[in-house]
């Protein structure tokens, strides 16, 4: 392919998850500190839109993308090459202008103008792929999710016009949108990057497995607008399916190095988490609170993705950093699933303790990214 002349270096790409993985992450504690009322008109919405847009385009979605190209292909071609970047310029200006309008003519503007760059590089990847022990064929199931989730989005304009942004619908259209990112393009592309640095092979049958169970986790979101006995049996069958297929793996994780190991028991554990969220009364816990919704929301991105980058960036980052890090999510998770408890204790309101938590997650998240933007991997080996 003519195309395919040149390859640019992923290593140089990765400036871009780690600049807004690092750019999210401050938004995130400016919001947690408005949060606690020391900011006065502060647009909470508005700027949620930008951290969550940032963080999950401009850091999740990118470094899952360039870790796919690395381990799959051969290397990046210009013309998709050329397709990043725009992306990136695209994420740019959706991190502006969501805190300057929100969902307004300009930020769906470029948010449209993303997805549809993503489709055509996606497409370029897909043709790309090298076949690897059958977990290339994961990746193009993570591609398949990435095109079925967009349907999302594209409901939210119908539904806009009839008047039907209250209703549970527009809930359910970003809700779809989400769980394909999370648990589709995000979690099979993590799972294709992980089995192949082992001895595994994955079969067939085990492929339709883990695509047919994620169908049928979305059954879960549908808890928060509906309440029948079906949604429970149907999100329960996917938990179990896909919790069976990850541990059919086990053997292939006793001799891979820790950090690998370690990765699939966090995978594990998000795993049984979802079969306990299939109890009804777990269930109504996470519909009635959006803390235990964020709690969740948090303990994929903060405890299960983030852990998988750094781990496939810095092959031995020091110990001491990852008890920090761990202590602080671990206490921002309690925060959330036990908040009124928590603030009787210890005589600080929700919020502050929020705040004080985010803001270790904040100091390790930039000390890493900074670090691997402008220091030496080295000293993310040696000591703090």
């Amino acid at each position: 392919m003519k195309s395919a002349t040149k390859v640019f270096s992923i290593d140089k790409m990765r400036k871009f998850p780690l600049t807004y993985g690092f750019l999210g992450a401050l938004i995130g504690l400016v919001l947690r500190y408005a949060y606690t009322g020391s900011v006065s008109n502060f647009p909470f919405k508005n700027v949620l839109h930008s951290h969550s847009h940032v963080m999950l385009l401009g850091f999740l979605f990118n470094a899952l993308l360039l870790f796919v190209w690395a381990n799959f292909t051969k290397g990046v071609d210009k013309i998709s090459y050329t397709i990043y970047i725009a992306m990136q310029l695209c994420v740019a200006i959706l991190l502006v202008v969501f805190m300057v309008q929100g969902y307004a003519f300009y930020s769906i503007l470029f948010s449209t103008l993303h997805l549809w760059l993503s489709y055509v590089l996606l497409i370029r990847l897909w043709k790309r792929i090298e076949p690897k022990n059958g977990f290339h064929q994961l990746v193009k199931l993570g591609i398949l999710f990435h095109f079925l989730s967009s349907l999302g989005p594209y409901m939210l304009g119908p539904l806009m016009v009839f008047e039907m942004q209250e209703s549970s619908w527009y809930q359910q259209a970003i809700f779809f949108y989400l769980h394909f990112q999370y648990f589709g393009v995000f979690y099979v592309w993590m799972l294709a990057i992980l089995l192949q640095k082992t001895t595994a092979v994955i079969t067939r049958k085990q492929r339709l497995l883990i695509a047919v169970s994620l169908l049928l986790l979305f059954a879960h979101s549908l808890d928060y607008s509906f309440d029948h006995w079906s949604i429970q049996v149907l999100g329960g069958l996917g938990s179990l399916l896909l919790f069976m297929v990850l541990l059919s793996f086990k053997d292939a994780f006793k001799n891979v190095q820790q950090s690998y190991r370690n990765m699939y028991y966090i995978i594990l554990f998000i795993g049984l988490i979802n079969i306990v969220g299939t109890i009804p009364s777990i269930a109504n816990l996470v519909v009635e609170s959006r803390f235990m919704l964020i709690a969740w929301l948090h303990l994929l991105f903060l405890g299960m993705y983030i852990p998988f980058l750094w781990m496939n960036v810095v092959q031995r980052m020091h110990p001491s950093l990852w008890y920090i890090y761990g202590f602080v999510v671990l206490f921002s998770e309690t925060i959330l699933v036990f908040p009124t408890q928590l603030s009787q204790w210890l005589s600080i309101s929700v919020m502050w303790l929020l705040f004080i938590a985010y803001s270790g997650v904040f100091l390790c998240i930039s000390y890493v990214h900074l670090t691997l933007l402008f220091g030496r991997k080295e000293k993310l080996q040696k000591q703090l």
